[in-house]
């Protein structure tokens, strides 16, 4: 261990507090990962049953530490209580929900072909095809988040669902409430007889952990929430390894929303302080944020803009994350702020910490093809209309790149269709007459979408997350005994399997 320490900062004045941690050394790191990776076969090997009591245990564990972490929380990243209560409720809910789903075993996918000699075009041998868990999952909390997607958020507990032993990169801007939560998470390992090495966690403001955890050969998959930046710099590093292997990465959007002449003829105020309350909220640090508004040029448009400008000027946000945010982003504002093409609506500053200013851009469809920096996500409080004839709607979805969520506000009657088709083309969800911003934790919620905001078509959100740390195996002509207990005859786990093409639970023989 490195004798380097770093200390939390308190985003609402800038200052340190707290213990120090120690930053983690590369042997430290790597001796962290050869731990983890030791556990492999015990979570692998794991019966439905057996992961499920572990995902119950973990999700108790964090339940009893409620109180504790929104406190530490709160000093750490400045959200308020009720964000930070519903979304640890969200986190305790999605180990629930993988727990149900690893109990009944539909996670491993077990097909099973008896051998039929008359088979065409040739006889089929016996084939039994069923999921295993990748290996060790490396996960990199993410700072915007600090329950949902950190130390035990959705790619962690997806990555456990799916039986991988875990090493988890804390984020800087939350060290205690990571430290409370892989506290938490190592209870629930230990309370059901797996080892503490299961789940380990390296800290340190050093950026090359990054690439230790990366490049090291035990670490079979990747899990990220972050910044573009991040999620290609992980993608190229294990682009280099002697052994690739899959990123999943979600490194954000602009998560358009489109409003058509005849919504806003009636709702124009009510929409406004909707779309705005959806931007601001979290002060703008959502990758679901609506980061691009696409309204019409007509009149309706104006007043939409009047009651935009007028409800913004009332607001202002808690201070951002950390330094590097709050900088971040007052410089890319500071710069599209300079363009004589752009009309600016602005509003309140927060002076403490890393407090900044909620600002919108107003531009037309033509000027704002040629600044590209327009429809690049910024971190934080902001967003930019573009006005555009109706008839355009369709050239302007077309012409952005690909999102995690789209959305588009109409009225019935309205020539919508292909517009509609136009967004599923570009993003993993679609919304109608809402906004992006609430995504919920069910089976069919897709996170992912087409790049840049995703590296794969997959989903960081919802039960079908788990399928990302795992992978199908095939076994041919296996004795009984030696095959996974998901694929024997006797069917010991109990599961539900899909046998000659009919879903049963039923023993073979």
């Amino acid at each position: 261990m490195s004798a380097t320490t770093f200390l939390a900062v308190d985003p609402t004045t800038g200052n340190t507090f707290g213990d120090p941690i120690p930053e983690m050394s590369k042997d430290a790191v790597q001796a962290l990962i050869a731990r983890a990776a030791k556990e492999k076969s015990a979570l692998a090997q794991s019966s439905p049953a057996k992961r499920a009591e572990l995902l119950r245990a973990i999700a108790a564990a964090v339940e009893s530490k409620r109180e504790k972490l929104i406190e530490v929380t709160m000093k750490e990243t400045a959200l308020p209580n009720g964000r930070l209560t519903g979304e640890l409720s969200r986190t305790v809910f999605q180990l629930e929900q993988f727990a149900k789903m690893v109990e009944r075993g539909a996670h491993l996918g077990a097909i099973i072909d008896l051998p039929d000699a008359n088979w065409v075009p040739a006889a089929r041998p016996d084939i039994r095809k069923a999921n295993q868990s990748l290996g060790l999952a490396a996960i990199f909390a993410a700072s915007n988040f600090p329950f949902a997607f950190s130390v035990i958020g959705g790619d962690s507990a997806s990555a456990i669902a799916a039986g991988n032993p875990i090493v988890v990169k804390a984020h800087p801007s939350h060290p205690n409430t990571c430290r409370i939560m892989h506290e938490a998470v190592v209870e629930g390992f230990v309370k059901e007889g797996f080892s503490a090495d299961s789940f380990v966690m390296a800290e340190g403001l050093n950026p090359e952990i990054t690439h230790w955890i990366a490049a090291h050969p035990e670490v079979t998959a990747i899990g990220f929430t972050g910044s573009g930046m991040v999620g290609k710099l992980l993608m190229d590093i294990s682009h280099k390894r002697n052994n690739p292997i899959p990123v999943y990465a979600e490194m954000g959007s602009l998560n358009p929303v489109f409003f058509t002449t005849g919504v806003l003829k009636d709702n124009s105020e009510t929409l406004a302080k909707a779309a705005l309350d959806s931007a601001t909220l979290g002060s703008g640090q959502f990758c679901t944020k609506p980061g691009i508004m696409v309204i019409p040029s007509g009149p309706e448009g104006d007043e939409f803009l009047a009651h935009v400008e007028s409800y913004l000027a009332t607001l202002q946000v808690a201070p951002l994350l950390n330094k590097g945010i709050a900088d971040r982003y007052s410089s890319a504002i500071s710069k599209l702020a300079s363009d004589a093409k752009l009309k600016v609506f602005r509003g309140q500053e927060n002076q403490n910490g890393f407090g900044v200013v909620p600002t919108v851009f107003v531009v037309d469809w033509e000027s704002a093809k040629a600044n590209h920096e327009l429809l690049e996500e910024h971190f934080g409080p902001t967003s930019v209309i573009i006005r555009a004839d109706f008839n355009n709607f369709e050239k302007v979805a077309a012409a952005m790149e690909g999102q995690l969520c789209a959305a588009l506000h109409c009225t019935q009657g309205e020539n919508v269709a292909k517009l509609l088709d136009l967004l599923a083309q570009k993003a993993g969800r679609v919304i109608m007459n809402g906004f992006p911003t609430a995504v919920a934790v069910t089976a069919a919620m897709q996170h992912g979408g087409q790049w840049p905001s995703s590296s794969t078509h997959t989903t960081s959100v919802g039960l079908d997350s788990i399928y990302r740390f795992m992978r199908p195996v095939a076994h041919q002509n296996y004795l009984d005994e030696l095959l996974p207990p998901a694929l024997q005859n006797g069917n010991p786990w109990k599961i539900s399997r899909t046998i000659n093409g009919e879903l049963t639970n039923k023993a073979i023989g």
